[in-house]
C-alpha cells in the first residue's frame, strides 16, 4: 500500500470510530455526531458532508454513513486514494460510471438463489451455471452484490469471464477504482481504443488480440511501448497475445524479453512462444545443444537407428540466456544432470524429436523407458506440451500424436492438472475417446478431469464449458454411469474409498453437467440405513453426499427457471 493510501486508510478507521459512540448510545444521546461526518478523508468528505445535511432522520443517515464508510475500508484506501497511487487510473469523479445496458435482478426470490451461490461454499461449476444464467436471461447482478461477486472472481480465475459478463457498467467503474481487480471484467466483443488506454487488462487484452489479428506489426509496437510501465503478472499476459498472428518478425522482442525480462512468467510465455518459431535463433541454438547430446548408430545391419542420449557435463555459459533455470530446487529427484537435460527437453519443440529421430512420439516415449534419463524426458515432453496452441484446430496431427502418447500409461507420472491441461488441448473426438475408454472401469478419475478440464475452459473464457468438452454420446454414457454409481453408493454397495472418492467428486462434476443430469439426481433413492444402532463413517458420508447433490439439483432447478429480463 501506498503511503498515502496508509494514512487514508487511517483516516476511515478513524471516522469509522467516531460515529460508534452514536451508535451504541443512540444519536440522541450524541450530540454532533452529524458535523463530525464532514472530517472524513478526501475524496468522501464531500459525500459524507451531504449526508449530515439531509433532513432524513438521524438512524437513517448514521446507518448509510456507516455503509459508506465500510464499504471505503472494504475497496481498500489504494482504490480510494487513486490519483497518488496508480496515476495511469483516472479519478473516480472523472470517469463516472456509464449508463446501465442490462436491468439489475430484483425478482427476490432469484435474487435469494444468486445471495446463496455467492455466499455460502458451492463448486465452481455450480457458480458458473449461476452467472451464465444471469447474462443468458438479460440480468445484471445487483449493485449490493458487486464487492462480493468481484471478491469471489479474484479469488477464483475460472469464474472471471463469467463474472464480467453480470457485472453491468457499475461493476465496471468498481474495478476502476480498485487495482487488484484490474484483471477482472468482461472482454469487450468489439474492442476500442478506449479499452486499451482506460480499461481493465481484460479489456486491454481483448483489444490488443484484436489488434493483432488487424495488424501484428502495429499491435506489437504498442505492446513495446508499455512493457515497461507494466507489472510482471500484467506484462506476462499482454505478451502471450502475441501468440495471434505469431511470426519471425516477433522474434527480436521475444528474445528480448527470453534474456533481459525480470519477470520469471514473462521469461516463460516468451520461451513457449519462441517454441513455435521453428526458424528462430533460440531453435537453432538448441539444435546445436542437441547435436552433443543425441547420438544414433547403426543397428541391425544397418536397417535400423539406435538412439542414445546424455546430459550436459557441465553447465553453459550462455544457458540463462537462453531460459535455462539454473538454480535447481533443493527437493527436485532429477539430481543435477538430469535438471540440465528437462530444461533443455522442456524448451524444445516436441516436433524437434519427431523429425530428428524419425520415430514416433509414441517410439519415443518407449525409447525414454529404455534409457538412464527417463523422468527428465518425460517431465520434459510434458511441459514442451504446455507451448502448443490451445486450440484444438491449430495442432499439426504430429503434435496430436505427442498429446496422445503422452496422456497414455505413462502419464501416471503426471499430476491431474497437467494431464488435464493436455486433455482441454485435445479434438474433442480424441478426448473423449480416452475417457470412453475408462469411464467404465474408473468413473471417479474420469469424473475429476472432467472437472478439471471444464475449468480450465473457464479460465480459457469458453462461454458453455461442459458443452466445448462433453459431447451428447458420451454425455448419456456418463450420466448412465453416475447413475449407476450414486445409486449404488446410496445402497451401501460401494466399499469406504469409493464412498470417500465421491464425496468430494460428485458435487463438483454435477455442478458443470448440463440441467438435464440433475433430473436423474432427484431420483436417487435415500441412503439406506445401518442395521445397527450406530451410525457408521461411511453411512454418514453417504447421508452427507445425498443431501448435497439434492441441493445442488435443486439449485439447478431454480436457475433454470430464472425469468427474462424484460426488453428494452
Amino acid at each position: 500500500m501506498s503511503t498515502t493510501g496508509v494514512m487514508l486508510d487511517a483516516a476511515v478507521s478513524a471516522a469509522l470510530e467516531r460515529l460508534l459512540p452514536a451508535a451504541l448510545v443512540g444519536t440522541e444521546r450524541a450530540p454532533g455526531w452529524r458535523a463530525a461526518l464532514s472530517a472524513a478523508p478526501a475524496p468522501l468528505n464531500g459525500l459524507m458532508a451531504a449526508l449530515a445535511a439531509t433532513p432524513d432522520e438521524d438512524a437513517a443517515v448514521l446507518l448509510r454513513a456507516a455503509g459508506v464508510l465500510a464499504l471505503a475500508a472494504r475497496i481498500g484506501a489504494d482504490g480510494l486514494a487513486l490519483p497518488a497511487a496508480a496515476a495511469e487510473i483516472p479519478a473516480a469523479d472523472a470517469l463516472p460510471a456509464r449508463p446501465e445496458r442490462r436491468p439489475a435482478l430484483a425478482d427476490p426470490s432469484s435474487r435469494a438463489v444468486v445471495e446463496t451461490l455467492l455466499q455460502d461454499d458451492w463448486p465452481t461449476g455450480l457458480r458458473h451455471a449461476m452467472l451464465r444464467r444471469l447474462a443468458e436471461r438479460g440480468w445484471r447482478l445487483p449493485a449490493a452484490l458487486l464487492p462480493q461477486a468481484l471478491e469471489l472472481a479474484q479469488r477464483e480465475p475460472a469464474l472471471r469471464a463469467a463474472v464480467g459478463a453480470v457485472i453491468g457498467e457499475r461493476g465496471a467503474w468498481l474495478i476502476r477504482q480498485q487495482p487488484r481487480w484490474r484483471q477482472l471484467g468482461e472482454a469487450p466483443a468489439q474492442p476500442t481504443e478506449a479499452d486499451w488506454t482506460d480499461g481493465t487488462l481484460t479489456a486491454r487484452l481483448a483489444f490488443l488480440r484484436h489488434a493483432r489479428a488487424q495488424d501484428a506489426a502495429a499491435a506489437r509496437a504498442r505492446l513495446e511501448a508499455e512493457l515497461g510501465q507494466l507489472a510482471a503478472a500484467e506484462r506476462a499476459q499482454l505478451v502471450e497475445a502475441l501468440a495471434v498472428g505469431l511470426s519471425m518478425a516477433d522474434e527480436p522482442l521475444l528474445m528480448r524479453l527470453l534474456q533481459r525480462d525480470r519477470g520469471g512468467e514473462v521469461r516463460a510465455v516468451a520461451a513457449r512462444l519462441l517454441q513455435r518459431l521453428p526458424d528462430s535463433a533460440q531453435a537453432g541454438w538448441l539444435a546445436a545443444q542437441w547435436d552433443a547430446l543425441l547420438k544414433s548408430e547403426s543397428a541391425w545391419l544397418g536397417l535400423k537407428r539406435r538412439w542414445t542420449i546424455e546430459p550436459p557435463a557441465a553447465e553453459g555459459a550462455d544457458w540463462k540466456a537462453h531460459g535455462l533455470d539454473l538454480q535447481r530446487p533443493r527437493h527436485d529427484g532429477l539430481g543435477e544432470r538430469g535438471w540440465w537435460l528437462f530444461q533443455l527437453v522442456r524448451l524444445t519443440p516436441l516436433s524437434f524429436w519427431t523429425t530428428r529421430t524419425g520415430l514416433t512420439p509414441a517410439d519415443l516415449m518407449a525409447w525414454a523407458k529404455g534409457t538412464d534419463w527417463k523422468d527428465a524426458l518425460r517431465r520434459g515432453w510434458f511441459e514442451a506440451a504446455q507451448a502448443l496452441p490451445d486450440d484444438p484446430a491449430a495442432l499439426a496431427s504430429v503434435e496430436v500424436e505427442w498429446l496422445l502418447a503422452l496422456l497414455g500409461r505413462d502419464a501416471r507420472g503426471a499430476s491431474v492438472s497437467e494431464q488435464a491441461a493436455l486433455r482441454r488441448r485435445l479434438p474433442p473426438a480424441q478426448r473423449t475417446a480416452l475417457w470412453r475408454t475408462r469411464l467404465a472401469g474408473d468413473p471417479v478419475e474420469v469424473a475429476g478431469e472432467i472437472v478439471l478440464v471444464c475449468e480450465q475452459a473457464a479460465l480459457a473464457g469458453v462461454p458453455d464449458p461442459a458443452g466445448s468438452v462433453l459431447d451428447a454420446a458420451f454425455l448419456a454414457e456418463l450420466g448412465a454411469v453416475l447413475e449407476a454409481q450414486w445409486s449404488a453408493l446410496c445402497a451401501g454397495q460401494l466399499d469406504d474409498r469409493r464412498c470417500n472418492d465421491w464425496l468430494g467428486r460428485a458435487p463438483a462434476l454435477l455442478a458443470w453437467l448440463p440441467a438435464g443430469v440433475p433430473g436423474r439426481v432427484e431420483a436417487l433413492p435415500e441412503p439406506v440405513n445401518p442395521t445397527d444402532a450406530a451410525v457408521s463413517w461411511a453411512q454418514q458420508q453417504r447421508t452427507t453426499l445425498h443431501a448435497r447433490l439434492q441441493r445442488i439439483a435443486a439449485l439447478r432447478r431454480a436457475l433454470e427457471a430464472l425469468p427474462a429480463a424484460p426488453a428494452g
